[in-house]
């Protein structure tokens, strides 16, 4: 055992570290497939025939409970699982303005309960802007999203952090309504509230940790017959952070992640996808050579509108983490399903 690990577990904090970040990817799927769904949405109130409304005809509610099981709650080798519920309450408003451009306001409050670990307990809340400008009719429109998420656990305040996210993009048509490309630039802030930076020796300052992930997306995506979509995700990025110690949270990242959405009737929709993440890290020189790792995850959902206040919804997820530093691989599963009111 080298003296850089002896490093890592003179400050106790490989294990830990390592776990609020596999917690922070597992929340990032969640998140990734959330705003897949509401981006849906949006394409699906532009390709509508405006037509005059009331405000509270553009004003939603949503009323959220689900049911689940997760494998793994603490991310390790336990793999020790639990019975949870989640219940989402917010709001969004929905408006154009002249057919030419399309907006959409929403918050959400989410709180998850585990039945045995109370301390992995969420309380998370979102709030996003999300835009479509029509450049050119039927080919080019420009697309923006900008989301602030606070994220809180329970009793493991060293997870806590406020999120900021804008992501710009031009949705391009090769054939209309046919075939696109998305080129996107996608800036993101986390500031931790409970968790100070650390200077090279590993000794906490002052400052609260902040990280700025820097990225380039290129989505391109194809609709079939039958009401197919396919849709894949090429992201390259690089995440910097005002923790010095063992560059433990600067690293450079490729992402791809194929979706395959079918609406086989007008109240059913199905997803599924595979994302596939590989981190090379600047620092964490364990065992002679610097961190390496590669996250995969595949995802899938169904729901079904009863109508246009009820929504049944199933999700599923799998990620696996491989990693150089073995003590800090996981695997996680989880399943929910649940009803989703609108009024």
């Amino acid at each position: 055992m080298n003296s850089t690990y002896r490093l890592y577990d003179k400050w106790g904090e490989l294990t830990a570290l390592g776990k609020i970040e596999n917690q922070n990817f597992v929340e990032g799927i969640k998140s990734f497939t959330n705003k897949l769904f509401h981006r849906e949405r949006l394409e699906e109130k532009k390709k509508q025939k405006p037509a005059p409304k009331t405000f509270r005809e553009k004003l939603d509610f949503h009323y959220g409970v689900n049911e689940g099981y997760e494998r793994n709650v603490p991310l390790d080798s336990s793999h020790k699982g639990s019975f949870f519920t989640t219940q989402n309450i917010g709001a969004s408003y929905t408006d154009h303005i002249k057919n030419v451009f399309v907006y959409r306001l929403s918050y959400n409050l989410r709180f998850q309960d585990y039945y045995k670990f109370s301390d992995h307990n969420i309380l998370a809340q979102n709030l996003s802007v999300e835009t479509s400008l029509k450049l050119i009719p039927h080919i080019l429109f420009l697309e923006t999203d900008y989301y602030y998420n606070i994220f809180r656990r329970q009793h493991t305040p060293d997870d806590d952090y406020n999120e900021n996210e804008v992501k710009i993009g031009l949705k391009h048509y090769l054939v209309t309504d046919v075939l696109y490309e998305k080129p996107s630039y996608i800036f993101r802030h986390d500031g931790y509230d409970k968790f100070t930076a650390r200077d090279a020796q590993g000794v906490h300052g002052l400052k609260d940790r902040q990280d700025n992930i820097n990225a380039f997306d290129h989505e391109i995506g194809l609709h079939l017959p039958y009401h197919f979509l396919i849709r894949v995700h090429n992201q390259i990025g690089r995440a910097d952070s005002n923790d010095q110690f063992l560059d433990f949270y600067d690293y450079s990242y490729y992402q791809v992640t194929p979706i395959l959405s079918w609406h086989p009737k007008d109240n059913w929709m199905l997803m599924s996808g595979f994302l596939f993440q590989h981190n090379n890290y600047d620092g964490r020189a364990v065992y002679g050579t610097a961190e390496k790792e590669n996250l995969y995850s595949v995802f899938a959902g169904i729901y079904y509108h009863f109508n246009q206040y009820m929504t049944w919804k199933a999700n599923c997820t799998y990620v696996k983490s491989d990693n150089n530093v073995p003590e800090i691989e996981f695997q996680d599963a989880s399943f929910s399903t649940g009803l989703e009111f609108r009024f």
